[in-house]
């Protein structure tokens, strides 16, 4: 597992965020963005990090996120 999907993982393991967006611990065990069926925000978070690893501003990491996702 790469060090992205575990920072990835440690986000999405928080209580609240798992209850807001419906995400059951199978889930989270077998996490994996940018599947066609995978969930919206899994995917939005995995952009941040991605592109933040990449040393991207805020603006230009959301400007992908608004272009990947049509937000």
């Amino acid at each position: 597992m790469s060090k992205r999907d575990e920072i990835l993982k440690e986000i999405l393991s928080d209580p609240e965020l798992m209850e807001k967006y419906n995400i059951n611990k199978t889930e989270l065990d077998n996490l994996q963005p940018f599947r066609p069926e995978g969930k919206k925000i899994v995917d939005i978070l995995a952009t941040i990090i991605n592109e933040n690893d990449n040393d991207r501003t805020g603006r230009q990491i959301y400007m992908t996120i608004k272009n990947i996702h049509k937000i």
